[in-house]
């Protein structure tokens, strides 16, 4: 006997990414040359004093076992003190702050922890599809404001003062992904005051957040501690830990108690020997800003690589690794993905991917290129002409 799934997880797609990664997997395979520009990968790995101080510790029978819940005291208390130090932030350790399986697992139990089955959530198109996703098979309603592509992808503030009453969320990202746009501070405790106001929790994955390359760094926790402010992040940028699935979740004590249980129940606690790997990856001071000024020189390259394209129009980048480029009207985003993989060996994501509102774009990332690709992939970009192409 076959069963059916479920309506609620069948009515869930899979990431568009999917299809285009396998499709670079298999190009490769046969000898082909791919510039992926598709999925933020970074080019670097950790700090290498780091790794190799990892490896001593794996001959430790400790490193092996299960960590407590919300992670190991000691990485804990020195992702405390970083955010302290580099931020101006102050959390508790013990109770305001946990590790995560990374920032997909960390939202999840953000968002179990503040929403009821049926309750409705706000979220900024366009958006992170991953969050998507964790909405609607968490049985909530998504309730979709689109941004404005003007000067940048700008807040309709008469619109989300409209939708915040009576929503149990509004799920931010800062610096934006697919849109690489960075919110103001006046933006962000306009954004805390509207949830505040309306007992709103306000949901911030911060994943770019070392890579903010204008804008305001500014944070709500840095003036204080709102009640209804969970922060979520990974490391999978920062320090080049993808493979390592570690992020984290700070905010209110009483909320992450709740986020702890979903923890819990789905991965027990984060990788013990990432944790590790953390404390020492923390302990390099400057290394991050030093990746980041890297991937802010790909992004300038890639605006200009751009702008000698016919077809593409370059949308400003002020964080993350992204552009969302815009594409002659009335082609169909998939079909450009895929002429350009094919043609220019260029792998991006469709904007239709992120909403109606990323219709009529394409993502591209330029913070996942090596220093060997990046002069060729940007070659290859300037050379793009859509003029005249069916698609």
């Amino acid at each position: 006997m076959e069963l059916n799934p479920s309506k609620r997880m069948a009515g869930v797609h899979m990431p568009p990414i999917h299809p285009i990664m396998n499709r670079v997997r298999e190009l490769r395979s046969i000898g082909e040359t791919v510039y992926s520009m598709a999925q933020a990968v970074p080019w670097y790995g950790p700090p290498e004093g780091a790794v190799k101080a990892l490896a001593r510790e794996l001959e430790k029978p400790g490193i092996h076992f299960y960590s407590p819940d919300p992670g190991l005291p000691s990485a804990r208390g020195a992702l405390a003190r970083d955010f302290l130090q580099r931020r101006g932030i102050h959390t508790d350790p013990e109770r305001e702050l946990h590790l995560t399986c990374g920032a997909s697992q960390a939202f999840l139990g953000a968002l179990m922890a503040v929403a009821d089955p049926g309750d409705r959530v706000v979220v900024l198109e366009p958006y992170y599809f991953d969050h998507i996703f964790a909405v609607e098979f968490s049985t909530l309603k998504t309730d979709i404001v689109p941004l404005v592509e003007g000067r940048g992808w700008e807040i309709p503030w008469d619109v989300l003062e409209e939708r915040i009453p009576g929503a149990a969320a509004l799920i931010l990202v800062n610096p934006g992904n697919p849109t690489g746009s960075v919110l103001t501070e006046g933006e962000l405790k306009r954004i805390t005051a509207l949830t505040g106001e309306n007992r709103c929790a306000l949901i911030i994955d911060e994943t770019y957040q070392r890579f903010n390359f204008s804008g305001s760094g500014y944070h709500p926790w840095q003036t204080g501690r709102p009640g209804h402010v969970l922060t979520l992040g990974s490391f999978s940028k920062s320090y080049s830990l993808s493979g390592w699935r570690l992020g984290y979740l700070f905010g209110p004590g009483n909320l992450l108690t709740e986020a702890l249980k979903v923890q819990d129940s789905v991965v027990i606690c984060p990788p013990t020997p990432s944790q590790f790997l953390l404390e020492r990856c923390l302990e390099y001071t400057g290394w991050v800003e030093e990746r980041a000024r890297e991937v802010e020189y790909r992004r300038d390259r890639c605006r200009l690589a751009m702008k000698e394209s016919k077809g593409l129009q370059w949308r400003e980048s002020g964080g993350g690794f992204f552009t969302l480029a815009k594409i002659p009207e009335g082609m169909n985003g998939y079909r450009v993905a895929e002429h350009l993989l094919e043609k220019y060996s260029i792998a991006g994501i469709p904007g239709d991917a992120f909403g109606k509102a990323g219709k009529g774009h394409i993502r591209l990332s330029f913070g996942c290129l090596s220093p060997e690709e990046l002069e060729p992939a940007m070659e290859a970009l300037a050379s793009v002409d859509l003029t005249g192409v069916a698609l």
